[in-house]
């Protein structure tokens, strides 16, 4: 089956090192009808987009649909910046974007301490040294998922529980609910089997991403493929493989991609 949409890429925006039309051509070149341009939300200190290159961005966007053919969607990979699960995506910035991916990262500008203790902190030092303190761990960042999902039109959480605790399982539920996909991200290990054997037995849908931060990468999804043979992931579950995904984030705007 044909992979034909490559959402989660990164360019110079970030900390990517090719442009969006470097990025556009290599999908072009793959074969990709689609490809999503997901940089770093603005909550990431180092690696974010800037608010004031969106409009040159979407300029960017534009021009490279028009020279490719491929259909070029900005997105963003935003972060969570408070243990509520809100996003640094918010409502006001909606009209940005076409795709809207979320997930768990280090380095971001939290909303206050508290946040920054038990998400950007605590999280990523259990999960490296682990503890007694896994078990707490594990319920509040899986009560940060639900809650992000629930609370706003998440399109894809990316990599789920990368350097981070959660039960995979309840967030997949969750994600199946509301619409929103669980990525099989190609650059990060970040999942055992068996607890992708978990999330899939949800009911909930995938999208492959390569998480590319290099031309070079788009479209590299010969260890998602790997992954499916060995845990059993049926194609017809991931909605990018011979078909093109319906997303939560346009039918929340009302409108078409």
């Amino acid at each position: 089956m044909d992979f034909l949409a490559d959402y989660h890429t990164h360019t110079v925006y970030s900390h990517g090192t090719g442009t969006v039309l470097q990025n556009a051509v290599a999908a072009k070149e793959k074969g990709l009808l689609q490809i999503g341009i997901s940089d770093h939300g603005f909550a990431h200190p180092f690696f974010g987009v800037k608010k004031r290159s969106l409009e040159s961005m979407r300029a960017d966007c534009t021009a490279a649909t028009a020279q490719t053919g491929v259909q070029v969607l900005m997105g963003v990979e935003s972060n969570f910046v408070d243990k509520h699960g809100n996003c640094d995506l918010t409502e006001d910035f909606y009209d940005k974007f076409d795709i809207f991916l979320a997930g768990a990262h280090v380095c971001v500008k939290y909303k206050d301490l508290s946040s920054w203790w038990n998400v950007g902190f605590w999280q990523p030092t259990v999960t490296k040294f682990g503890g007694t303190a896994e078990g707490r761990s594990k319920a509040f960042m899986t009560d940060l998922y639900v809650n992000a999902v629930t609370r706003q039109p998440i399109d894809v959480i990316t990599h789920l529980d990368y350097r981070v605790f959660a039960d995979v399982a309840e967030v997949a539920r969750c994600c199946a609910k509301y619409g929103t996909y669980i990525e099989i991200n190609t650059k990060k290990s970040h999942m055992t089997d068996e607890q992708w054997r978990a999330v899939y037995e949800t009911g909930v849908n995938f999208i492959i991403g390569s998480d590319a931060h290099s031309p070079s990468r788009v479209a590299d999804i010969a260890p998602a493929l790997e992954l499916m043979r060995r845990v059993g992931i049926e194609e017809t579950r991931v909605h990018n493989l011979g078909r093109l995904p319906r997303f939560r984030f346009a039918e929340y705007k009302g409108v078409k991609l």
